[in-house]
C-alpha cells in the first residue's frame, strides 16, 4: 500500500480500534476500479475500509453499494464567510477552554455524538466509540485544535466547540456538543457565534462545518446563522473480514 494513490492506511484509527483500517482515496469508482482497490486492501490485510462518495455521483453510489459497502452516514459540508464587523468579543458565558474544563468536556463527549458514523457501524463497539470522542477532546486540548470554546453555566462548562484552522484563511468548526441537561437553552447558538468571531479574529475569512444529515437540530442551527451547503457525500464502511473480531 506504500505510495498507493487509491488507498491510505490509517495508523491512528487502526491502533485505536485494534483493527487494520484504511481510507479509499480514489475518486473514479466503478466495478473494475473497486475490484482493484479491494485486491490491494486484502494484500495489505486491511480489515475495514472507509469511503466517501459524492451523493450526486449515482454511478459510483451504485457501484459501491453493489460492491458490499455499508452506508453509515450522509455527510453535509456547509460554509459561510467569516463575520467582518471587526468585533472579536465573545457572547456572554462563552469563553476559551481551560485545563480544569477538560474532564467535564470528556464526560459530555462520551454521550453527545451518537449520530456519528462510528456508532452506526455495529462492528465498532459503542463503548469504544465513547472512548473515541473522549480521546478527540483530549487531543484537541493537547494541540489538535486551534482552540476550544466552552459555554458556562454557574461557572461550569456545559458545552464545547472545537475550532480548527486547516489552512490559512479557512476555519473549521469541529466537534460541537451541549450537555443534555442544558439543551434547548441557546448555548449551541452562542457557542457557534463565539466560534465565528474567534476564528475571524485568527485571520479566517471562510468558516466550514460538517454535520450528519440525520442531525436535524444541528442543520437548522447552522442554516440559521448563514451557512450554505457546498457538498453532500455518502459515507461507507466495508469490513473485508465480515466484521469478525480477531
Amino acid at each position: 500500500m506504500k505510495g498507493s494513490a487509491r488507498v491510505s492506511f490509517l495508523a491512528w484509527d487502526s491502533e485505536f480500534f485494534g483493527r487494520r483500517i484504511a481510507r479509499v482515496l480514489a475518486t473514479r469508482l466503478d466495478d473494475a476500479s473497486l475490484a482493484e482497490i479491494l485486491d490491494e486492501a486484502r494484500d495489505e490485510s486491511i480489515e475495514c475500509l472507509y469511503l466517501l462518495v459524492g451523493a450526486e455521483d449515482s454511478a459510483a453510489v451504485r457501484a459501491v453499494e453493489t460492491g458490499g459497502f455499508r452506508p453509515v452516514d450522509v455527510r453535509v459540508t456547509r460554509e459561510r464567510f467569516a463575520p467582518d464587523d471587526g468585533s472579536s468579543a465573545l457572547p456572554g458565558n462563552i469563553e476559551l477552554c481551560n485545563a480544569e474544563d477538560v474532564p467535564g468536556l470528556c464526560r459530555i463527549a462520551r454521550t453527545s455524538h451518537r449520530d456519528s458514523r462510528f456508532y452506526q457501524d455495529p462492528f465498532f463497539p459503542d463503548a469504544r466509540c465513547d472512548d473515541l470522542y473522549e480521546a478527540w477532546i483530549r487531543n484537541a486540548w493537547s494541540g489538535g485544535a486551534a482552540g476550544i470554546l466552552v459555554a458556562r453555566s454557574a461557572g461550569h462548562a456545559v458545552g464545547y466547540v472545537t475550532c480548527e484552522i486547516p489552512e490559512p484563511g479557512l476555519g473549521n468548526l469541529g466537534l460541537v456538543a451541549v450537555h443534555g441537561d442544558h439543551g434547548g437553552k441557546g448555548y449551541g447558538g452562542r457557542m457557534v457565534e463565539g466560534a465565528l468571531a474567534w476564528l475571524a479574529d485568527q485571520g479566517c475569512t471562510r468558516i466550514r462545518v460538517v454535520t450528519q444529515a440525520r442531525n436535524i437540530p444541528a442543520s437548522r442551527l447552522y442554516e440559521s446563522v448563514g451557512f450554505s451547503t457546498i457538498a453532500v457525500e455518502n459515507s461507507y464502511h466495508l469490513w473485508l473480514d465480515g466484521g469478525r473480531p480477531r
